[in-house]
């Protein structure tokens, strides 16, 4: 089943707030009422009908803790990852893993990697 487009949730929204009823605005909007219920309560947690929290688990580090690990990484490319992550405070002072900074130092050196592989066939074109 496609997702409904932004323009259509926020028509469905804008029609929940001049009073439609969940079952008009999904008659409307041809989609099922929970499709409109879960939009409505989506919108009342987060404030926003975009798509973008997932039932994912939350990053414990931003992306400029991303960079920091890395480059910690190329300076002493023996340290090992417990020690980097006791040195390394995540968001809202939650405490990494090792296994948090492995994952950044892979996902890190798989983009150089890669950026490197580009460059050498531009370069033997």
């Amino acid at each position: 089943m496609p997702q409904m487009s932004q323009v259509l949730r926020e028509r469905a929204i804008g029609m929940l707030t001049a009073g439609m009823s969940t079952r008009a605005v999904a008659c409307d909007l041809n989609v099922h009422c929970s499709t409109i219920r879960r939009l409505q309560r989506h919108f009342r947690e987060f404030g926003s009908t975009s798509n973008l929290p997932h039932n994912r688990r939350p990053c414990v580090t931003a992306p400029s803790q991303n960079l920091h690990i890395q480059h910690l990484h190329l300076q002493d490319c023996l340290k090992p990852a417990t020690r980097t992550a006791a040195a390394t405070i995540g968001l809202h002072n939650q405490r990494i893993s090792a296994q948090t900074v492995m994952l950044v130092i892979l996902i890190g050196v798989s983009i150089v990697r890669r950026r490197n592989r580009l460059e050498w066939a531009n370069a033997h074109i």
